[in-house]
């Protein structure tokens, strides 16, 4: 092949893979982890040994006690944060 024939070949890829909704519709798919965060839960304090001398321990960003999440913010196959959509300007 030459380089006209591969140039071009590589130009349509690249534009097929970048703009394709195909393309997104599997990388949408996939587990970033972005929503793993829901199922964490709060941690017992730090427990020292009775002889052992240390500072009074304070919590730098305290976790405060909710209730279940009722946002929707996953996408279609429920595997990624979704981010909603911005207003419209008028």
């Amino acid at each position: 092949m030459n380089m006209t024939k591969i140039s071009t070949l590589m130009l349509v890829a690249t534009l097929a893979v970048s703009g394709c909704s195909t393309i997104k519709g599997w990388t949408g798919k996939r587990d970033n982890g972005s929503l793993d965060y829901q199922k964490s839960h709060k941690l017992d304090p730090i427990k020292l040994p009775a002889n052992q001398r240390s500072a009074e321990f304070v919590p730098l960003y305290p976790t405060p006690s909710v209730g279940q999440n009722t946002l929707d913010i996953t996408n279609e196959s429920g595997s990624q944060y979704a981010l909603p959509k911005p207003p419209k300007v008028q």
